[in-house]
């Protein structure tokens, strides 16, 4: 059956796993300068230098790296609007921006362009390192999609666990799997799903549905850009907020990191 998805905003309700995160609340400064950029990327990288500063504010000061949380595509500079980045350390340790608020911005004698932000930032210090036994391989996600194309994929998990995959564009963010529909209880996913060590999967795993369909609401807009965050995880745990990037990130980043497996996807949709 060929089907095309409406998605909606859905809050989950799932039995609750006690979580051992510490959280600091953190402010700090952080400024760029360069001639070649725009207005835009020097406010991006002044944004990452907070990051940085506010790490080690936090007591984070070895092997700091600065990730783009996605990949590179035809038009980066959109895509980098969409989506914030994030800082990952050795140590176990990761940030979510709360607010940034740019302090100064000026061209010096020499022309070039130097912004200063202010950041109020959450740092989440880890207890314990990633289980490196505990990971997903995800296969048939391509970078570029049109409006009619079906998204079909496999899903094939090393140990035991339960998943949650979010979509996140430009103006919402929901949850693609387990779907819900509340007008076509048909397109339902099953919730609470255990999915079996080393068991391959294919999505969608309703037999209703022959593929997840992505939509351009906007209709001066001949493209949109998706982020698909699959995680993994040991325990059945709430996701209660609304859905946005940074209550998913939030919501993430409060997981131990040895309870959990994160991979996303950048996907392109044209029309």
């Amino acid at each position: 059956m060929h089907k095309k998805l409406i998605f909606y905003i859905l809050f989950l309700v799932f039995p609750f796993v006690s979580l051992s995160q510490k959280k600091v609340e953190i402010k700090a400064t952080g400024q760029y300068e360069a001639r070649d950029l725009t207005l835009e990327e020097v406010k991006s990288r002044a944004i990452e230098d907070a990051k940085k500063n506010a790490m080690v504010k936090a007591g984070i000061a070895e092997n700091v790296t600065v990730t783009d949380f996605l990949y590179t595509f035809e038009d980066n500079d959109k895509f980098q609007d969409i989506f914030q980045s994030f800082v990952s350390t050795e140590t176990g340790a990761e940030i979510v921006i709360e607010k940034v608020t740019e302090i100064n911005r000026d061209i010096n004698e020499f022309g070039n362009i130097l912004i200063e932000v202010e950041v109020d930032a959450v740092i989440y210090k880890h207890k314990n390192k990633p289980d490196r036994s505990f990971v997903i391989k995800v296969d048939g996600i391509r970078e570029f999609y049109y409006e009619n194309d079906p998204l079909n994929f496999s899903f094939l998990p090393t140990q035991q666990g339960f998943l949650r995959i979010f979509n996140v564009t430009d103006k919402l963010a929901f949850v693609l799997y387990p779907y819900e529909d509340t007008e076509n209880s048909m397109l339902n996913d099953e919730k609470g799903v255990v999915f079996e060590k080393n068991i391959k999967v294919n999505f969608p795993v309703n037999n209703n549905m022959d593929g997840y369909y992505f939509g351009i609401d906007d209709p001066v807009k001949d493209k949109e850009y998706n982020l698909l965050i699959f995680v993994y995880t040991k325990n059945e745990i709430p996701f209660l907020d609304e859905p946005n990037v940074a209550n998913i990130m939030r919501w993430i980043y409060e997981i131990p990191m040895d309870e959990r497996a994160v991979e996303q996807f950048g996907v392109v949709v044209r029309k």
